[in-house]
């Protein structure tokens, strides 16, 4: 089997992840020693027959560690992850979930979108997940008004921010709406590789270079290549104006 990385601490094997271009995280807690600790982390790149990508493709596949490497410290109990958007269907109605991780599972949280005039309360279950479905009158995004909104999710020990764009992209036959409006999509298929020399494109940078050609070429929507690209692509186009 081809395992695109496996990682090690102070030795020992940590844990393996298939894939190049998907995040990956492994808990340490009870891996580390009083003093220094060190990671190694190998990653391969072969191509094989049975892989992907396979032996032949249409892509370079660049090795070496091509992402951010990092040590979060979180608390005992955190915010492990959270989906919020519109409901479908809907242009003023959020919902979505949360789900926490830890040693205190069962405990009040809260949503908070100030600029909206939302602040809610909400109880995880023993699992430590929860949904919910919020109204709320929202200025949607679009390509030539790009608004985001702060997010804060809240729990007893934890805190997330996040900057969340909301809108409603729907098909009916052959047309494309968004927010309920028909939208003509102007476009290019963009790889990950840096504008202005070798290897992938990944910081924020690149991204703005990236999506700054798209614009001036007159694009309002970019097609991201068969693969996830760094979080750094979506951040700014949610952030330019089209």
């Amino acid at each position: 089997m081809n395992y695109n990385a496996i990682v090690y601490i102070n030795g020992k094997k940590l844990g393996e992840h298939v894939g190049g271009f998907t995040p990956f995280n492994f808990e340490i807690t009870d891996k580390v020693n009083d003093g220094e600790n060190f990671i190694i982390v190998k990653v391969d790149n072969k191509r094989l027959p049975e892989g992907v990508p396979t032996v032949n493709t249409d892509w370079w596949n660049y090795g070496g560690i091509t992402r951010d490497v990092d040590l979060i410290e979180v608390p005992g109990t955190f915010i492990r992850d959270y989906f919020i958007q519109l409901s479908k269907g809907s242009t003023d109605n959020i919902c979505g979930w949360l789900q926490l991780d830890g040693n205190s599972l069962s405990q009040n949280v809260h949503i908070k979108i100030p600029e909206a005039g939302i602040d809610e309360t909400l109880k995880t279950d023993e699992n430590g997940y929860t949904t919910f479905r919020i109204k709320s009158k929202l200025t949607l995004w679009s390509p030539e008004n790009p608004k985001l909104y702060d997010v804060i999710i809240t729990s007893t020990t934890d805190t997330v921010n996040d900057k969340i764009g909301f809108r409603s992209i729907e098909t009916k036959g052959s047309n494309i709406f968004l927010n309920g409006n028909k939208i003509f999509l102007r476009g290019i298929s963009i790889h990950e590789e840096a504008p202005v020399r070798s290897g992938r494109a990944y910081s924020k940078k690149d991204a703005q270079t990236l999506l700054g050609w798209a614009k001036e070429l007159g694009c309002n929507f970019v097609r991201l290549a068969h693969y996830p690209h760094n979080e750094n692509m979506i951040r700014q186009a949610e952030l330019m104006e089209f």
